[in-house]
């Protein structure tokens, strides 16, 4: 994007914000900030997905008029990729919807380019969010401004495939684990599986997603990105991490690299033939459809050494924001606050978008078996769930997706640890302009 163009969206959103703050009876302080139930207004709200979670949003934005009958709420979503492109094309021309579903990837990127309404001045009235922790509002908080509002959470996890392990004889992982123990577990699968066909392993290679790096990183206390969007790790860091897993891959102890590519984007774990899969806990559905079990366990990765207890975060699943450009920022606010923290909606799409922010609406879903283990799972971390989720910074979805393709050579052999940071603070370089 062109200076220009980023200058005249900075104008736009100065704009808007002046207009938040002279309209309704708005100003500088949050108590001022007012919308009558009966005011007539129109606002857009756009989100991605397939035509089953239109028709839950249309139930939602029913229960949203039976509060405010005369807010007109014209939606409109697509999928994913095309999702994207039409916000994108909409922010060139500082013309977003006035509610955009917004993603943790791309939340650094739009807060930057001041597209994004700074929500703090709302939150004494409209927009109290009663029952959303701080630590799950930290995710959507970007330099002091609260700039997207969680609309579903998940945590990382480590999940276990209870029917593999029975069949073998072996015991369930712990919460409790520390890596070594992790790495002794995983040997133990693969000896006992060998003789299955196809033979079962204890998990591919942990170190294979960035994911699993940042909660690495956070058990160590340590930032992940600066404020401004560059990496706060060092190489050192990276070579530290991938080698800690050095022995198990030289030793061919992981799943198999050549078998894990043929099977993407399923993978070991979701083919049965992987005892472990590190992933976020709402990722418990698919495990359980891909896998064909619903005998799925969940519990916390391991600890680093020394560590008595874990360094969680709640990520946001998706996302909710009011676009600096709306010219109904006060009815917006109500229609974000309603979507969050009401019971009704939680009803209406259980975990479908993450884990409800509020216990009240946790409360109100009607549990399927995932969503029972992935409740059971959050239930038990909450207490460990004392960090924010790292604001990803523009250019993240490159970054994470470079560190994946240099994993798959590194399993190949064809690249040493150090080769893997050279060539990933180089892309990182590019991708975040570090």
């Amino acid at each position: 994007m062109s200076r220009r163009i980023i200058s005249a969206v900075a104008i736009a959103a100065a704009a808007a914000l002046a207009l938040a703050g002279c309209s309704g009876g708005g100003g500088s302080k949050s108590g001022d900030i007012t919308f009558d139930k009966d005011t007539k207004a129109k606002i857009s709200f756009s989100w991605w997905g397939n035509d089953d979670r239109a028709a839950r949003f249309e139930k939602a934005i029913a229960g949203f008029n039976k509060e405010y009958p005369n807010v007109e709420v014209v939606r409109n979503f697509n999928a994913w990729g095309d999702y994207w492109t039409a916000r994108n094309t909409e922010a060139a021309g500082h013309s977003l919807p006035d509610v955009v579903m917004m993603d943790a990837g791309y939340l650094g990127e739009y807060s930057s380019k001041g597209l994004l309404l700074d929500l703090t001045p709302y939150r004494d009235n409209l927009l109290p969010l009663k029952g959303v922790t701080d630590n799950v509002l930290g995710s959507g908080t970007v330099d002091g401004k609260l700039q997207s509002v969680p609309l579903g959470t998940n945590a990382w996890s480590m999940m276990y495939n209870k029917d593999v392990l029975d069949k073998l004889g072996i015991a369930y992982p712990t919460a409790d684990m520390t890596w070594d123990e992790l790495d002794a577990f995983i040997k133990k699968v693969d000896a006992a599986g060998a003789s299955s066909d196809p033979k079962i392993y204890g998990a591919e290679d942990y170190t294979g997603g960035f994911p699993n790096f940042i909660y690495h990183l956070m058990q160590k206390k340590n930032p992940v990105f600066t404020k401004d969007g560059k990496p706060a790790f060092t190489k050192k860091d990276v070579t530290s991490y991938l080698d800690s897993a050095s022995s198990l891959r030289k030793a061919g102890e992981f799943y198999p690299i050549d078998r894990s590519i043929s099977l993407s984007p399923s993978g070991g774990f979701l083919a049965g033939e992987t005892a472990i899969w590190f992933n976020f806990s709402t990722t418990v559905l698919q495990a359980m459809t891909d896998a064909g079990t619903q005998n799925i366990g969940m519990v916390t990765p391991p600890l680093e050494d020394g560590q008595k207890s874990h360094i969680l975060a709640p990520k946001p699943s998706m996302l909710l924001s009011v676009s600096a450009n709306s010219k109904q920022p006060q009815a917006a606010a109500a229609f974000v606050n309603y979507l969050v923290t009401s019971p009704d909606v939680a009803t209406i799409f259980g975990t479908s978008l993450g884990t409800p922010a509020t216990q009240e609406g946790r409360d109100a879903v009607d549990q399927q078996p995932a969503d029972t283990v992935n409740l059971d799972y959050l239930d038990s971390i909450k207490k460990q769930l004392t960090a924010s989720y790292p604001i990803l910074p523009a250019g993240y979805g490159t970054i994470e997706a470079k560190w994946g393709d240099l994993h798959q050579q590194l399993q190949y052999g064809q690249i040493t640890t150090k080769q893997f940071a050279d060539e990933f603070f180089s892309e990182m370089s590019m991708a975040l302009g570090s």
